[in-house]
């Protein structure tokens, strides 16, 4: 059978350093409320289509799962952040927290609103669903409003804000592995993840949008012949009432270059220019071909004028051949460089979600408490938590060392234990191959015995049956009546 080809330039496989260096993320909801939440469920199930491809995007959560279930899981799978939801049994108020995995920080947002893929596709008018090929790279994230210079003439408090939002803004911005642009396809970014801060009341938006690239000089029914080419099942333009082709394309009732569907595009902050070359991917072949083509007429041209001399110009044949290089190259990029007007349009597809910071503390939602929103401590007090946790540690690390010394010495009893049971062990199968082997012995015994008295007796019965065969030989001649005959008178007298 033949063996499938493989496909080494385009389908490259990534290497085991790139695959570590780059984010992945578990988006789970935690606690009973939140797993009975139909609404919460469709969210983070719309929240991960945001976290894809690096994302465990059919993760399914029961009941009995807590929160170290999925910490303990996050090494092996090499996951590095956590995006945990979580609704409170008391108020039903939502809340996302944010991890980063193994040693933190964890960011606890309210999520004051959130708005499903379905609700907003519902109030578009022309709705955009995402399909595999547009989840196959990560989005390309952007943040606006979040400052993040420092100055010397601030005040704690808001130096303690500035250190608390360079660390919210480091967490979104290793979410997603970084871009290289000598790299990354610009075709390949299908998707824009925004999130915007608003100064004035300092909450976070964040909006998932899909990227749509069309092109402004071509007209309505030239896009439509170019779909059903590069796609059989898209219909044809209708072509009734024309002549030919050239009526359909060349219609000046209609302006060639608008459509009902580009008054939107039309906007000259969403047109931009793009220099492309014929097929830039495809055709660089074809491209040095021309090359070869324009330096072997650089050459004709060369040998044509070698030794001349123009003297309009005064110019040697150095500088003329020169002259025509350039000039041929010049040509080349012209010919090469096509700069196009497209317009890009953005579609949400949700979800969409307002969050308010609430809190800031180290290790995955266990550790100190770094910035509250609504609780705020004195020095004092500080200090004295410090001093609970600092002995709540002690307290705990010596425990930890006793049950440490305790499953040590429980161990070593049952290892004790374990090797007497194998010495006996072997000591009552050694007992039993020695009684095996007297009884063995026994055995053989009680057989040559047996063996003997067999030949004994088949001695004497072989002696016995020798006198009984001589005795009929010797006595065979005897009739058979002569007791009768001898007894008979004696019977007679005693009558």
């Amino acid at each position: 059978m033949a063996r499938r080809r493989t496909k080494k330039r385009t389908h490259v496989q990534p290497d085991q350093d790139t695959l570590k260096g780059i984010p992945k993320s578990m988006v789970i909801r935690v606690g009973q409320t939140s797993l009975a939440n139909h609404s919460l469920n469709q969210l983070v199930k719309d929240f991960r289509q945001i976290m894809q491809p690096h994302t465990a995007i059919r993760l399914k959560e029961r009941k009995s799962n807590k929160l170290k279930d999925f910490i303990v899981m996050c090494g092996p799978l090499d996951v590095s952040h956590l995006f945990i939801f979580t609704q409170s049994e008391k108020t039903g108020n939502v809340s996302l927290k944010v991890a980063r995995t193994p040693n933190g920080p964890t960011i606890t947002f309210q999520v004051m609103d959130y708005s499903l893929s379905k609700d907003i596709k519902k109030f578009l008018k022309r709705p955009k669903s995402l399909n595999g090929e547009d989840v196959l790279s990560p989005p390309l994230l952007v943040m606006n409003g979040f400052n993040n210079n420092f100055t010397q003439d601030e005040t704690n408090e808001d130096d303690s804000k500035k250190q608390m939002e360079k660390i919210v803004v480091s967490m979104f911005q290793n979410i997603f592995p970084p871009l290289n642009p000598s790299q990354t396809h610009l075709n390949s970014i299908k998707r824009v993840f925004m999130i915007n801060k608003d100064p004035k009341t300092n909450e976070i938006s964040l909006r998932h949008y899909f990227i749509e690239i069309k092109d402004v000089e071509i007209s309505k029914n030239l896009k439509s012949l170019f779909k059903a080419k590069n796609h059989l099942n898209h219909k044809l333009p209708v072509l009734t009432g024309k002549k030919d082709i050239a009526s359909l394309i060349l219609d000046h009732d209609i302006d060639p270059y608008t459509s009902e569907s580009e008054v939107d595009e039309q906007d000259p902050d969403n047109i931009i220019n793009v220099i492309e070359t014929d097929n830039q991917n495809n055709n660089n072949k074809n491209n040095n071909n021309n090359k070869n083509t324009l330096k072997l007429k650089i050459e004709q041209e060369k040998q044509k004028r070698e030794k001349d001399m123009d003297v309009a110009t005064g110019l040697t044949t150095e500088e003329e051949n020169k002259d025509i290089e350039d000039n041929i190259d010049n040509e080349f990029e012209e010919s090469t460089s096509n700069p196009k007007k497209k317009a890009i349009r953005l579609t949400e597809v949700g979800p969409r979600l307002t969050l308010k910071l609430v809190k800031l503390e180290e290790g995955i939602c266990s550790g100190k408490v770094l910035y509250h929103e609504y609780i705020h401590k004195t020095d004092s007090e500080i200090k004295m938590l410090e001093k609970k946790h600092a002995a709540k540690m002690k307290l705990k690390e010596e425990r930890r060392k006793e049950q440490e010394a305790n499953i040590a010495r429980k161990k070593a009893v049952k290892d004790a234990k374990k090797e007497r049971k194998l010495e006996r062990r072997a000591a009552r199968k050694a007992a039993e191959k020695d009684a095996e082997g007297d009884e063995n012995m026994e055995k053989d015994s009680d057989k040559n015995n047996n063996n003997n008295n067999n030949n004994n007796n088949s001695s004497s019965n072989s002696s016995s049956s020798d006198s009984e065969n001589d005795s009929e030989h010797n006595y065979s001649d005897v009739p058979e009546d002569i007791d009768s005959d001898l007894f008979s008178d004696l019977e007679d007298a005693e009558q």
